[in-house]
C-alpha cells in the first residue's frame, strides 16, 4: 500500500467525567495516528473507551486533555459552528441503533446534511444517488419502519456519504443485524474503502467484524492495549479520499438564502410529519385570532349599527322631552304632567331663528286590528311635517297632509313590524281599512325600515296618524281644550311655513327640532330654551320643566361608548392571543423532550446550534402565522354571521386582521424563542444518548 499522510492525529488524549463523587477516566491519555485511506477497527469491551475516542473523533465531545488534530488542525480549540462544520464535510457517521428520523423516508433521512450544508440545494437528486450506490433505489419513499435492520443501516450509510466526507465513523454498525447482514454492511465498508479511497473507523466489540480492517486497535480501561496491522485486509493502491480544498476553519458558511431555505423546509418536514401535535399548538393562536377579529367586528359593527340609527335622526336635531333633566335616578321639574303643547312649537318656530323647522308628537300604546290579526304597537300623532324632521322615508303611498290634519282624517302610515304582523306576505296594505281601537283608520302609506334604536326598542313597530286625528277620536285629548277660536295670532291665521296647522290646542309628549345646520344645533337650543322658559315661567327655586337632548351629543357619546367597548373587547381577544402563545410554548418544551434524540442526530451530521434555533424558532413562527391566518378567515366568516343574525352592518377593520396577522407572529418569534434555545443548547452526546 502507498504510503499516506496522517489524517488522525491523537497525542495524550483524555476524557474524564464526574459522576457525583466519583471521576471516571473514559480515555486515559491515548496516542493514535490514523493515514487517509485506512480500514481501522477499534475493539474492546464495554467501558474501554472506544465509544469515547470515536465520539471526540467526530467532534461530538471536547476532550478533557491532550490534542487532537485533524489534517493537522487543533480541533480542541474550535469554536462550535466550526466543529459543526466538520461534522457536515469531513466526517460521516454511522450509528449502531441507525439513529434515523421517524415518519420520515429514506430520501429524506439521506438528504437531511444537505439542508445543513448547502441549504438543501439539489438534495433530492443527490440523495437518490447515493440509496442507489447502497442497493435502496426502489425503497426511497419507504419509512424506517417498513425498512429492514440491514436497509435501515445502508440507509445510515448513505446519509453518511451524501456530503462525500474523507472520514467515515461506524459505531457498532452490526450490533443489531443478524450474520447475514452484518456481512453485506461489512462488504460495503469495505468496497468504499478499496473502491473509493474512504478512510474507515469502526468501532466493535466482535472479532469477526474486526477481521474486515486492515488495522486492529485493542483498548482497555481507556488505553490502547495493541495497534496491529492485519496484512491480509491491506488496503489496494486506489487513492485515498481526499478533502475538498476548503480550510476546517472555513467549512460552513452558508449563504442567508440556503440558511433560510434549510429553515423552511426542516421546519416543514416536521410539522407535516407530527400533523396532530401542530394542530394542537396553532389551536391557541387560532382561537385568539379568531377572536379578536371577531370581537373588533362585533363592537365596531355595533358602533356603526348605533350610528347609523342616532344619524337617521338627523346630525341637526335636537328634542324637547318634558320634565328637568334626570338626576339620581328622578326626573325633576315642577308638576307630574306634561307641559309641552303644540303652542311651544309654534311660539319656537317663530321666535328661534336657527331653528329651520319642528314638528310635535303624542303617543300611546294600542291594539291594531285587521281581518282577524290584532297586534298591540304604538299609535303616534304627529304633525304633517314629523316624517320629514324625523328623516323618515315613505316607500310606498303618500305621506300625510295638512289637510289630513286639519279635518281629522282617519289615515295612518304603517311602520315595516306592524305590516308583516298584520298582513300576508306579498299582500298590499295601501287602501286596506284597519281598526286602531275600534276607531276605522285607513292605510295610505307604507314607512321605510329604521330597525332597532339605540334605546333597544323597534323603531319599526309604530303606525303614525294625524295629530288631531289623535287626539281627537283614537288616543283622546292629552289636555283640556277649549273649543273656542284662539285670538291669539300665534294661535290662528294661514299655515305656519314649517306646516303646523293654526288651531293646535293639545299637549305634545315631545317635541322635534330641526337646526339650520349641524353647527347651529347649539343655538337653536339656547334659543329654544330661552323661548320655552319665559312661556313656561318656572317658580323660583325650581327647574325647567322640560329637557333638551341633542343628538349629535347622543352621536358623539355613542360612539365614544362604541369605542371603548371595541377596546375592552380587544383586551380581552388579546388575553385569548397570550393563552394561546404559553400553549405554543409548552407544546415546544414538550416537543424539544420528545425529538431530544432527533436533535441529536441532527448535530451529530452537521447541524449547528444557530440552525437547530432557527429551524425550532421557524416551525413556531409558521405554525403562529398558520394559526393566525386560520384564525383571521374563521373570525370574518363568523363577524358575518353574527352581523347578519343580529342585523348589524359588517364592518371589518383592516387593523384587527394586520395587527392579528402580525400578533400571532410575534407571539410565535416570542414564546418560541426560549424552547429553540433549549433545543440548541443540547449537548450532542446526551442527545443522542436520549432514550
Amino acid at each position: 500500500m502507498t504510503e499516506q499522510s496522517p489524517v488522525i492525529r491523537v497525542e495524550g488524549l483524555k476524557r474524564h467525567y464526574q459522576l457525583g463523587d466519583t471521576e471516571v477516566r473514559a480515555l486515559d491519555g491515548v496516542d493514535l495516528v490514523i493515514s487517509r485511506g485506512e480500514f481501522v477497527a477499534i475493539m474492546g469491551s464495554s467501558g474501554s473507551g472506544k465509544s469515547t475516542l470515536m465520539n471526540l473523533i467526530g467532534c461530538l465531545d471536547r476532550p478533557t486533555a491532550g490534542r487532537y488534530l485533524l489534517e493537522g488542525v487543533d480541533v480542541a480549540g474550535l469554536a462550535e459552528p466550526e466543529l459543526a462544520a466538520i461534522r457536515s464535510h469531513r466526517i460521516g457517521f454511522v450509528f449502531q441503533s441507525f439513529n434515523l428520523l421517524a415518519r420520515t423516508s429514506a430520501l429524506e433521512n439521506v438528504s437531511l446534511p444537505l439542508f445543513y450544508s448547502e441549504g438543501g440545494r439539489d438534495a433530492t437528486p443527490r440523495a437518490r444517488a447515493a440509496l442507489a450506490l447502497m442497493g435502496l433505489a426502489e425503497r426511497e419513499r419507504n419509512q424506517p419502519s417498513q425498512l429492514s435492520g440491514g436497509q435501515q443501516q445502508r440507509v445510515a450509510i448513505a446519509r453518511a456519504l451524501i456530503n462525500d466526507p474523507a472520514i467515515l465513523l461506524a459505531d457498532e454498525p452490526t450490533g443489531n443485524l443478524d450474520s447475514q447482514t452484518s456481512t453485506e454492511i461489512m462488504e460495503t465498508f469495505r468496497r468504499l474503502n478499496r473502491e473509493h479511497g474512504l478512510t474507515i473507523i469502526l468501532v466493535t466489540h466482535e472479532p469477526d467484524m474486526a477481521a474486515w480492517a486492515s488495522r486492529v486497535i485493542t483498548m482497555r480501561d481507556g488505553r490502547v492495549l495493541t495497534d496491529e496491522a492485519q496484512p491480509d485486509n491491506a488496503t489496494t493502491d486506489q487513492p485515498a479520499r481526499m478533502p475538498t480544498q476548503v480550510p476546517i476553519t472555513r467549512l460552513g458558511r452558508m449563504e442567508p438564502g440556503s440558511f433560510v431555505r434549510m429553515a423552511l423546509l426542516a421546519s416543514l418536514r416536521a410539522i407535516v410529519r407530527n400533523k396532530m401535535r401542530s394542530a394542537l399548538t396553532m389551536l391557541g393562536i387560532f382561537i385568539g385570532v379568531a377572536a379578536l377579529i371577531t370581537m373588533v367586528a362585533v363592537g365596531q359593527g355595533a358602533n356603526a349599527s348605533v350610528t347609523a340609527q342616532i344619524a337617521s335622526l338627523g346630525t341637526n336635531l335636537a328634542i324637547v322631552m318634558p320634565g328637568a333633566t334626570t338626576s339620581g335616578g328622578a326626573r325633576g321639574g315642577y308638576g307630574s304632567a306634561s307641559t309641552l303643547t303644540v303652542a311651544d312649537a309654534r311660539a319656537i318656530a317663530a321666535e328661534a331663528p336657527s331653528v329651520a323647522d319642528i314638528a310635535y308628537m303624542n303617543r300611546a300604546s294600542a291594539q291594531v286590528q285587521f281581518a282577524g290579526q290584532n297586534w298591540t304597537t304604538v299609535i303616534q300623532g304627529i304633525s304633517p311635517n314629523f316624517v320629514t324632521v324625523r328623516n323618515w322615508t315613505i316607500v310606498a303611498g303618500r305621506a300625510l297632509t295638512l289637510e289630513d290634519d286639519a279635518s281629522g282624517a282617519r289615515v295612518a302610515l304603517l311602520g315595516e313590524t306592524l305590516r308583516k304582523n298584520l298582513f300576508l306576505e306579498g299582500q298590499d296594505p295601501i287602501g286596506a281599512t284597519i281598526l286602531i281601537k275600534n276607531v276605522p283608520m285607513q292605510v295610505v302609506g307604507l314607512l321605510g325600515s329604521k330597525g332597532q334604536s339605540s334605546f333597544g326598542s323597534d323603531q319599526d313597530d309604530v303606525i303614525l296618524i294625524p295629530f288631531n286625528t289623535a287626539e281627537r277620536k283614537v288616543l283622546g285629548a292629552a289636555a283640556p281644550s277649549s273649543t273656542k277660536t284662539n285670538t291669539n295670532p300665534i294661535f290662528n291665521g294661514p299655515p305656519s311655513p314649517f306646516g303646523i296647522q293654526p288651531r293646535l290646542t293639545g299637549l305634545a309628549n315631545s317635541l322635534y327640532m330641526q337646526a339650520t345646520s349641524a353647527e347651529a344645533v347649539g343655538r337653536a337650543i339656547e334659543e329654544a330654551t330661552a323661548v320655552l322658559h319665559q312661556r313656561h315661567r318656572p317658580a323660583p327655586g325650581q327647574p325647567d320643566d322640560f329637557n333638551i337632548r341633542n343628538m349629535g351629543d347622543l352621536a358623539q357619546a355613542a360612539e365614544s361608548t362604541g369605542q371603548i367597548f371595541t377596546l375592552l373587547l380587544s383586551a380581552v381577544a388579546s388575553i385569548s392571543l397570550l393563552v394561546g402563545g404559553i400553549g405554543i410554548m409548552n407544546i415546544l418544551l414538550v416537543s424539544v423532550t420528545e425529538r431530544t434524540r432527533e436533535i441529536g442526530i441532527r448535530m451529530a451530521i452537521g447541524a449547528r446550534r444557530s440552525h437547530v434555533l432557527f429551524q425550532f424558532l421557524t416551525e413556531a413562527v409558521l405554525m403562529s402565522i398558520a394559526g393566525g391566518v386560520a384564525g383571521i378567515a374563521f373570525g370574518l366568516l363568523l363577524a358575518a354571521i353574527i352581523a347578519q343574525l343580529v342585523g348589524w352592518p359588517l364592518v371589518i377593520s383592516p387593523l384587527a386582521v394586520v395587527g392579528g396577522f402580525v400578533f400571532s407572529a410575534a407571539v410565535g418569534v416570542f414564546f418560541g424563542f426560549y424552547p429553540a434555545r433549549r433545543a440548541a443548547s443540547l449537548n450532542p452526546i446526551e442527545a443522542l444518548r436520549y432514550e
